[in-house]
């Protein structure tokens, strides 16, 4: 009988299976306490890609939005916006999504559509800065646009917040701003949110939340547009998931699977402490092994020899995780098969330190071609440095280093 398999490792993980991250939750959930008292907090969530944050803003949108509720507080009740930003993005696209979102949640209100249609008509006068519209222009427009649209949030804030004609009152508004490390310059985002924060103070406008993630580069996306915007942020850092944490991801979904299958499956605890080492405390990674060793097995309980086979065969967790995150590093972002033989030669390693002069053992370059390997791939963030000591290299994950030795040489002879 086919089972349907609880594991989700190509989405975002759903609120119900949500596992883990307790000190990040706890940061959030009072950021909205605090932004629902007149406190409004601003929060900068970092990761590496897999670590979560997608996942972690689904779940804070639930307790935003009254569908969880929170052990701390009394269940919350924020209009939530949830921005995905994409390197096509520019600013007035960005506030005309963020109207149309607003319009659709409270617009939905007879008594609020017109204030909504009236506050935001400046929406409609939005023009496109076409090539032959100088720099000086654009920046006035910009002024003007993100000058009205503070206004707007500002008043649509204090109307859902202190409602005039008996509709439901709202705690606030809370923006979620995600995958923000694609953010282009024409964006404008640290400007934007640095701007936009101080003008709702100056029109006392104090329930509005900002919780902005991306990848550990997103605060230089900020910088760009503003130097000082990174600084209205409070930084929020997601790390690796705690062995426990891990286990209990792994046991949840298994708990949800049997909910919804009638043959049921176990697994081994010796299973489930591989499929813990080999994701390394990526929630992504958890989903993916566990994915494929839920795939694999045909006898109702995953064994070690179930993740071991599922995870490392051609077309397993190891192969698809590779596909999605490293195949770019190994193979686009890197057009020497001179830098792609160093990152074959620190894989060797793993993701220990591995020195340049160990390094210089193996490669078949001259000197000034590893020198310039090594800054490269360094300033890519494809490899790190070892900040405390000289000339020490190492890849940043384990998991990419087992993917490079067992399909990075496939992948290139496919080219």
């Amino acid at each position: 009988m086919t089972k349907i398999n609880p594991f989700k490792p190509n989405s975002p993980v759903p609120t119900a299976m949500f596992a883990g991250r307790i000190n990040e939750v706890v940061a959030l959930e009072k950021g909205l306490y605090q932004t629902k008292l007149g406190q409004p907090a601003t929060i900068l969530m970092t990761g590496d890609r897999g670590i979560g944050k997608s996942s972690l803003l689904l779940f804070l949108k639930a307790v935003a939005v009254g569908n969880i509720k929170s052990p701390e507080y009394e269940n919350f009740d924020f209009l939530s916006i949830h921005i995905p930003v994409s390197d096509k993005l520019d600013i007035g696209t960005l506030l005309k999504l963020i109207e149309r979102n607003i319009s659709r949640e409270i617009g939905k209100v007879e008594s609020i559509r017109s204030f909504v249609a009236n506050t935001w008509s400046f929406i409609q006068r939005i023009k496109v800065m076409d090539s032959g519209v100088s720099a000086a222009e654009v920046d006035s427009e910009v002024e003007l646009q993100l000058d009205q649209f503070s206004y707007s949030l500002a008043e649509t804030c204090k109307r859902i917040v202190k409602p005039e004609r008996g509709e439901n009152k709202k705690d606030g508004i809370l923006f979620l701003f995600d995958e923000c490390d694609n953010a282009t310059p024409l964006l404008r985002i640290g400007y934007f949110f640095k701007t936009v924060t101080e003008a709702l103070q100056r029109q006392g406008c104090d329930n509005v939340m900002f919780v902005v993630a991306g990848l550990p580069d997103t605060p230089e996306k900020l910088s760009i547009s503003h130097e000082s915007s990174v600084r209205i942020f409070t930084p929020l850092k997601i790390t690796e998931l705690s062995l426990a944490d891990r286990i209990y991801v792994i046991d949840k979904g298994l708990e949800a699977g049997n909910k919804l299958n009638v043959e049921q499956t176990t697994i081994s605890d010796a299973a489930k402490d591989q499929i813990a080492a080999l994701s390394e405390g990526y929630p992504h990674f958890i989903q993916q092994f566990a994915y494929s060793a839920f795939d694999h097995n045909t006898d109702g309980e995953i064994s070690l020899e179930d993740v071991f086979d599922s995870a490392f065969k051609l077309g397993g967790a190891i192969d698809a995780i590779g596909n999605s995150y490293y195949a770019s590093a190994f193979n686009e972002k890197i057009k020497s098969d001179e830098y792609r033989q160093v990152l074959s030669i620190m894989a060797e390693k793993m993701n220990s330190w591995i020195t340049k002069a160990q390094i210089r053992q193996s490669f078949t370059g001259d000197d000034s071609t590893l020198t310039n390997a090594l800054q490269a791939l360094t300033t890519r963030k494809i490899i790190l440095k070892n900040p405390s000591k000289i000339g020490e290299y190492r890849l940043q994950q384990r998991g990419f280093a087992l993917w490079i030795r067992l399909f990075g040489k496939r992948n290139r002879d496919k080219k």
